[in-house]
């Protein structure tokens, strides 16, 4: 092989965006980077190629200063002479969802039109492992090969393979195989006798893996400039190379994939993700670092793909606004946070507090786009159907309140809601549509002053100039009070207004009149006006048989004679809660919990339980220092306390107080003698006809270097654990993994989940899932006994970016700087659910992924007006069965023409999906996830725009357009 060997060279730089220094520190540097890079490919037209790291953020923020130099590097790109995308950003795979990944992509291909098109290759050089389903993402962007080079163990000994997807779709992989990975011919010595030297001795490294008569050196690295002068060294180290056959030559990622491409029916192929720290750093710690940043990932991420998205397309299909642009403003804030320096928590501290505004930004878009959205369904469905004939009198000042269940399960679900209505709390009733009271809470809230002036009496005129369309500021007027004149000739008028609902016309302009004669009066010298806005009633009540991606209307009205709300099997005492499902006990002693599914009689004891231990570690890795002392046993019993029985929620607060070690001591071997006080706040709560029990704890942190779990002993053994990931559930054994004293890095229990981890007992009859909000690193550890336990990290606090002198990874990571907001000292607030169930996380119609997903996404209720329209009280815009496909995305399609509904199949069997809509749509086209068109999809005879049957092969990813009906 060596005798014809082509050795190519990628010129390229590696650009964390952010990490030792800040995002305008590095820009400084990338400016420079750029222009320089211009010069180089301007004044050097043998320099033909460059590499500009596989993300187009790069030139988004170069163009931001440099916005003159647009027309030159596109027409770089167009000529291939650098190379851009396919990404917007080099994602973090594990801390991101599968659609977030799709998004990153579908910005990136977008963005890369103008440079001649994205790379063809799915570029990650430096992420810190990769997910199975990475090969079906990049087939359906049309990517037939993959670079990488962490998280890949020795059993792969060929520098080329084959890496299939749950669905069997696959892509060839470009290992960077050796230390130094995609920075293995960096800075190359110009001088050709030194250069020959260097490709020699990384020959010599790379021959024993390569497959073709190739081998690829990457000649670049973290933030270096293109190296100038390369072209004509390699051109005169060519001769030095000849007599052994070798070809020296400047090329590009995809040139060295074909060039290998003929070697193909020699490749091996593997399955499933890439998480070995065998030949590099894995960095596992990450998972767990800074939990803050993982909490706004998921929640944001939640708010766009549940919420907003869903929303937006629903909206536009009733004729609303198109949102679309907004959106992608609010996907690119939450994207920038995602690279894995920044999502991975990995940085110095300023980096991370300049992650804020970002999810705040993307928070305050999704919120808006979600309440105009809303606003717009909310005005399409029929409230007016609620109100029987002859009840216009007695539910007078009624007021409709819409509630959405974003999730693909019918459910019920505790909605919540503010509406201004003039009846007392006590007096109120909630109805749903078909006139059935059910469970509620109502309390009163105070209004606020909005405006407060005086005017002399005779320029009424121009203070009524606030007044348009029936609204004064705005608000819809609902009753004014003129009182009598004092002695100075001064009249008081009070103004109650209300945000919601349409205004009275006729009511506002007989206000008008009236507040022009009060002011002609002689009496009268001046108006004292005072605008209120009405008082708010907090509602929540038990919202039922909510539709599937869909809603329900209900009326809030003053009760009458025959509104008696059903009861409720929810309980409460001193240490016990229930419903209808589980009974959940709290031990007076210890603060755990035994949950009994009252269903079958099964019993979950001693769960709950806090486990503090010391952490010797750095920003990418936990350590455990020799000398640990573990922390489990509280300093007394805790205090137990009822918050809430009521008919719709019943709530237990456990209030703990631990002495936890100060810190690790000088020599880092050990915990301080000295303590701290950690107080753990843990409220657990059980709604109506709920399935899981809610805990919300909150954790006041004084101490540093030590992680923090909480621990779920399941009744049984298990021997693997199945955990949600990027568009599948990853099955791992329970067993620890077992590394070797020449690996990089040891390999570590915690692993990366979504939003649920669930251990099924090895017989199969029953299980136990732990569902969470932001909290991606668990571990599943067996006990002496041979059960199973379920530990959930909650915080870990270390205080350095990188260390080198702790057992588990040779070397830094990063630079050794101090980052002493990772010891995460202060209050933290944590979500997390239990859901004990029969049989595996897919028995009792997917129960375990249906509970996850409402977990995260709860309801929404938003007040309307009584008026007509063409969705019914009880609406589903969206089917999606059979219940094990997870629907992952409803969105406007990037061509606007429609409507993507996206989904996939977690099992390993095809199923035929059975795809409903609400409304009617034109055609259905089945697409790529780049929205590329595949096929047209017949719908049903009897319902050819609303009913649709997709073949979707185990593990796969479907993704359907539906476009604009006569559109």
């Amino acid at each position: 092989m060596a005798d014809q060997l082509r050795v190519l060279v990628v010129p390229h730089t590696h650009w964390d965006r952010e990490w030792y220094l800040t995002f305008q520190q590095f820009r400084v540097r990338l400016v420079r980077m750029v222009d320089r890079l211009l010069a180089t490919l301007d004044s050097d037209l043998n320099f033909t190629h460059f590499l500009l790291d596989g993300q187009m953020i790069v030139l988004e923020d170069y163009l931001e200063v440099q916005s003159g130099a647009a027309a030159a590097l596109q027409a770089y790109g167009r000529a291939g002479r650098i190379q851009v995308g396919p990404w917007y950003t080099q994602p973090d795979e594990f801390l991101v969802s599968g659609e977030a990944l799709v998004r990153n992509l579908l910005i990136g291909r977008r963005m890369a039109a103008a440079y001649g098109g994205a790379m063809a290759m799915g570029y990650v050089p430096d992420t810190f492992g990769h997910i199975a389903q990475l090969p079906q993402i990049l087939r359906g962007f049309g990517i037939e090969t993959a670079a990488f080079w962490r998280g890949v163990g020795r059993e792969v000994t060929q520098s080329e393979f084959w890496w299939a997807a749950p669905d069997g779709s696959r892509v060839e992989v470009l290992f960077l195989a050796g230390e130094m990975g995609y920075s293995n011919a960096r800075e190359l010595p110009l001088d050709p006798a030194e250069l020959a030297k260097r490709v020699a001795y990384i020959a010599e490294t790379l021959l024993p893996h390569a497959t073709a008569p190739a081998i690829l050196l990457m000649n670049g690295s973290d933030h270096l400039e293109a190296q100038t002068g390369l072209p004509a060294a390699l051109a005169a180290t060519l001769p030095l190379l000849a007599e052994q056959g070798w070809q020296l030559t400047l090329g590009t990622l995809p040139e060295y994939a074909a060039l290998t491409r003929a070697a193909s029916d020699t490749w091996l192929t593997y399955t499933g993700e890439w998480r070995s720290p065998e030949r590099a750093h894995l960095l596992p710690g990450v998972l767990s670092t800074r939990m803050w940043i993982k909490q706004r990932n998921a929640a944001n991420e939640a708010l766009l793909t549940q919420w907003a998205d869903p929303l937006a397309a629903w909206a536009k299909r009733l004729g609303g606004e198109d949102q679309s642009a907004l959106l992608d403003v609010a996907w690119r804030h939450l994207l920038r946070n995602q690279p894995h320096d920044s999502i991975c928590g990995c940085s110095i501290d300023q980096v991370h507090r300049e992650m804020v505004p970002r999810y705040d930004q993307s928070e305050q878009i999704a919120e808006e786009v979600i309440r105009q959205s809303s606003e717009v369904v909310a005005r399409h469905v029929a409230t007016q159907a609620l109100m029987a004939p002859g009840d216009g009198v007695a539910l007078a000042g009624a007021v409709p309140v819409v509630v959405m269940n974003p999730t693909g399960a019918v459910r019920a679900a505790v909605a919540e809601a503010q509406v201004q209505i003039a009846a007392p709390p006590d007096a109120l009733v909630v109805r749903d549509d078909a006139g059935v009271a059910v469970p509620h809470v109502a309390v009163r809230q105070g209004g606020r002053e909005l405006f407060r002036q005086s005017v002399p009496s005779e320029h009424v005129e121009s203070l009524l100039l606030l007044v348009a369309q029936g609204r004064v500021l705005g608000y819809r007027v609902l009753g004014m009070i003129c009182d009598a004149p004092d002695a100075d000739g001064t009249m008081v008028v009070h103004v109650e207004v209300s945000e919601h609902g349409e205004p009275d016309l006729a009511f506002t302009d007989a206000a008008m009149d009236q507040l022009r004669a009060e002011a002609a009066r002689p009496d009268v010298h001046a108006l004292d006006i005072i605008i209120t806005e009405s008082s708010w009633t907090r509602l929540r009540f038990a919202a039922h048989d909510l539709p599937a991606f869909g809603g329900r209307a209900y009326l809030v009205c003053a009760r009458q004679l025959e509104d008696v709300p059903p009861p409720t099997d929810l309980g409460a005492s001193a240490t016990t809660i229930e419903n209808r499902w589980l009974h959940v006990a709290v031990d007076p002693a210890t603060g755990t919990l035994t949950i009994t599914d009252k269903t079958t009689g099964m019993v979950y004891p001693d769960l709950h339980r806090f486990e503090d231990g010391g952490d010797v570690g750095d920003l990418y890795n936990y350590a455990a220092p020799q000398q640990d002392r573990i922390i489990r046993v509280a300093l007394a019993p805790p205090t137990l306390e009822i918050t809430e029985d009521s008919p719709v929620r019943v709530a237990l607060r456990i209030t703990q107080q631990f002495a936890v070690p100060l810190a690790c001591t000088a020599d880092r071997q050990g915990r301080s003698a000295e303590t701290a006080p950690c107080t753990i706040i843990s409220e657990v709560g059980l709604t109506v006809e709920a399935r899981r029990v809610e805990v919300q704890t909150t954790i006041h942190n004084l101490a540093e270097d030590h992680r923090l779990r909480v621990h779920f002993p399941a009744p049984f053994a298990a021997e693997y654990a199945d955990a949600e990931g990027a568009f599948m559930v990853n099955r791992r054994p329970t067993r620890p993994p077992v590394g070797g004293a020449d690996w990089a890095e040891q390999p570590v229990p915690t692993l990366p989940q979504g939003r649920f981890v669930d251990v099924t007992a090895t017989d199969a009859t029953r299980g136990l899932a732990i569902l969470n909000r932001g909290l991606p690193e668990y571990e599943i550890m067996t006990n002496a006994d041979g059960t199973a336990t379920v530990a959930l990290t909650l915080l870990r606090c270390v205080g350095w970016l990188s260390r080198d002198d702790f057992v588990g990874r040779r070397g830094h990571a990063g630079p050794g700087l101090a980052t002493p907001e990772a010891q995460m000292l202060g209050t933290w607030h944590f979500a997390y659910a239990l859901v004990p169930h029969v049989g595996t996380w897919l028995d009792n119609d997917a129960l375990v992924p249906h509970e996850a997903e409402a977990f995260t996404a709860g309801v929404r209720a938003w007040p309307t007006v009584l008026h007509a329209g063409e969705l019914p009280t009880t609406w589903q815009m969206v089917r999606l069965g059979p219940p094990a496909l997870r629907l992952s995305s409803i969105k406007l399609a990037e061509d606007g023409t429609g409507v993507i509904v996206r989904w996939h199949n977690p099992t390993d069997a095809e199923v035929i999906a059975e795809l409903a809509t609400g409304i009617p749509f034109g055609d259905a086209v089945r697409v790529s996830l780049s929205e590329d068109m595949i096929a047209p999809v017949a719908g049903q005879a009897d319902a050819p725009g609303q009913q649709w049957r997709v073949p979707t092969p185990g593990g796969g990813i479907v993704t359907l357009r539906l476009s604009w009906p006569n559109g």
